[in-house]
């Protein structure tokens, strides 16, 4: 059961949420995290989507995908929810067991009443989340699937602490701010963190990603994504009170990186490709592995052809 305490912290989040929703782009300089996570996914694919919304046209990657958005929607609320439950837990073995890290290795992974726990919370936040702009009918996601990533994420739980004790739990579970919107002026970059977090005294992006983590370190796209969340923050607090490295959550394994000079770089010329795609120009770039189940496979190609046929003629 979720505590009074906790119930009201969710409602002040989902509160800053829609404080958040409520801010608008003033112009087309203004490029948002979200866009370049997209962007490092395929540069096409953000182009259609803004051409998309500039035509007032649905959002096919949106529609397209719409019930596994409602998912991870739910798992992402766990996913920020879950460190003061896996504190509460840790707290119940230590006293049981003296010290946790004199206890096997193995300590969410065979915890049924764990497991019972997060699955009663993906119950309710489903109920909770006002899902009927994802989806015209509710729908059943099917237990055998959620079990599975219950165990994956137990798993995943035992991994940070076998790694690093519960030190990000303890940080994460007492964040700074929680999708708090944060504006890089001097850049005209915008994004709203997961949370920030305090470790060692100084301030850094926590983001959060369903999926599989890299056998070392993390993913280039998310790297980039917390790179840009790092430059908001510096801009936001100064830079000797922003830390140099980043958390990222892949699904209760915490990876936390350090951001290299290049990594800032980068993100520099990621902003300066999506302005020019702000202003109608194509981007050359592609994501060929994405194209089998784009759906804007048959626009991409067709806009492709037209634009070598006006440049060296053809059919």
């Amino acid at each position: 059961m979720i505590s009074p305490k906790n119930d009201m912290k969710r409602k002040n989040e989902k509160n800053e949420k829609k404080e958040n929703e409520n801010i608008q782009k003033t112009n087309d300089k203004t490029v948002f995290v979200s866009e370049i996570r997209m962007w490092t996914a395929c540069p096409k694919q953000l182009y259609f989507k803004i051409s998309a919304e500039r035509k007032s046209q649905p959002d096919l990657i949106f529609n397209e995908k719409r019930a596994g958005v409602f998912e991870n929607k739910i798992w992402r609320e766990i996913c920020l929810e879950l460190p003061a439950l896996v504190l509460e837990f840790a707290d119940d073995i230590n006293n049981d067991e003296n010290n946790i890290d004199e206890k096997t290795d193995v300590i969410f992974a065979e915890n049924s009443e764990f497991k019972n726990r997060i699955k009663k919370l993906f119950d309710e936040i489903k109920q909770e989340i006002d899902f009927e702009n994802l989806l015209e009918n509710d729908f059943d996601i099917e237990n055998d699937k959620i079990e599975k990533k219950i165990e994956e994420l137990s798993r995943n739980i035992d991994l940070t602490i076998q790694r690093n004790g519960t030190k990000f739990f303890e940080a994460a579970s007492n964040p700074t701010a929680v999708e708090k919107s944060f504006l890089f002026e001097k850049a005209d970059l915008f994004g709203a963190p997961p949370k920030v977090l305090i470790i060692d005294e100084k301030r850094l992006p926590y983001l959060i990603k369903i999926s599989k983590a890299p056998s070392d370190g993390v993913w280039e796209s998310e790297r980039i994504a917390a790179t840009a969340y790092l430059m908001i923050l510096e801009s936001e607090f100064g830079r000797q009170f922003v830390s140099d490295s980043v958390v990222i959550d892949y699904f209760g394994d915490y990876r936390y990186v350090r951001i290299r000079p290049q990594n800032r770089r980068k993100v520099f010329r990621i902003i300066r490709k999506i302005r020019d795609i702000k202003k109608g120009k194509m981007p050359r770039e592609k994501n060929i592995r994405l194209c089998g189940g784009c759906v804007y496979r048959e626009k991409c190609h067709v806009k492709a052809k037209t634009l070598f046929t006006k440049m060296f003629g053809g059919e």
